[in-house]
């Protein structure tokens, strides 16, 4: 298994973003990064949208650190690796999305974290439309911060289709949370199933092929898990019938789930208007943090050891 070397968090200093800004600095503790980037975005005006970054490298506050870990019950031990952690204050300039998708490609950050935005009637510097515009422009993970963070990961839902994006969700999920209980959860349904009873399908062979689907799923399943290589996590393997959404969050509720994955499929910009992208649906459904992934970035995984 690989480790996340640098993590970029966005901020505009809101108590949504203090959330963000917080899980950035445990998992920078916990995974022993190299390099966390604190990056504010000042948003320009009258249609402007010049793009300027200016970055400084600045000593990490091991008393910050330090409270953190005590606040969040984490091992006190890691305090160790601070001193190897070099911190960043950025300011970007542009359209928030833009911008941040933009300094994660300049930085080649391993995950890109920001707070997840919920339907509000209160508006926001970053909206929940920012949340799906930077999910769609930015080609690597993205953490998605929903809750104030108490603990470490600890029981992490993995959304799988067996695609190349679901596996690459899979392997940023096991990277973040060496220490977490895992579920991979496949949602299945029988093509066109809507249109079987006029068909003159009865119930029965309806039944038969959703077993049918589900016992194929299972193979897969077990495939998948075996082609992620080693790992030291517990993996539950679940399959369930039904529309992804509704059972991931129906699945989350049920586990206490603190973090879903999900690969990033490439909808277009009028289907997420007109559907609404998974990511934001999952985020008005639970409570819990949200992780995607799309296929690997230019370069994918190193051979970094793991921590």
């Amino acid at each position: 298994m690989h480790r996340i070397e640098t993590i970029l968090v966005a901020t505009d200093y809101s108590e949504q973003a203090r959330r963000a800004e917080t899980r950035a600095a445990m998992l920078s503790v916990e995974l022993k990064v190299s390099t966390l980037e604190i990056l504010a975005v000042q948003e320009t005006r009258m249609g402007l949208n010049t793009p300027a970054t200016a970055s400084q490298s600045t000593e990490l506050d091991t008393t910050a650190v330090d409270n953190v870990l005590v606040e969040n019950r984490l091992p006190v031990s890691l305090i160790q690796s601070v001193e190897a952690l070099q911190c960043i204050r950025s300011l970007a300039v542009g359209k928030p999305a833009s911008a941040i998708a933009r300094r994660a490609d300049e930085l080649n950050a391993d995950l890109t974290i920001v707070a997840a935005r919920s339907k509000t009637f209160v508006p926001d510097f970053f909206t929940r439309d920012d949340n799906d515009e930077l999910v769609r422009l930015c080609n690597r993970p993205v953490l998605l911060v929903h809750t104030d963070p108490a603990r470490t990961y600890t029981k992490v839902l993995v959304a799988i289709d067996f695609s190349e994006e679901s596996k690459e969700a899979a392997r940023y999920a096991l990277a973040m949370a060496p220490s977490a209980h895992f579920t991979f959860l496949h949602a299945c349904l029988v093509p066109d199933e809507g249109i079987m009873p006029e068909s003159g399908l009865n119930t029965e062979a309806l039944n038969t092929s959703r077993m049918a689907m589900c016992e194929k799923a299972r193979g897969e399943l077990n495939l998948f898990i075996t082609q992620l290589g080693p790992r030291k996590q517990l993996i539950t393997r679940a399959i369930h019938y039904g529309h992804t959404v509704p059972v991931l969050c129906d699945y989350a509720k049920r586990m206490r789930a603190d973090l879903i994955a999900i690969g990033r499929h490439g909808k277009s910009r009028f289907e997420e208007r007109l559907l609404g992208s998974t990511a934001q649906r999952l985020m008005d459904r639970t409570t819990c943090d949200l992780l995607v992934a799309s296929t690997a970035a230019p370069g994918g995984w190193d051979d970094r050891p793991a921590a």
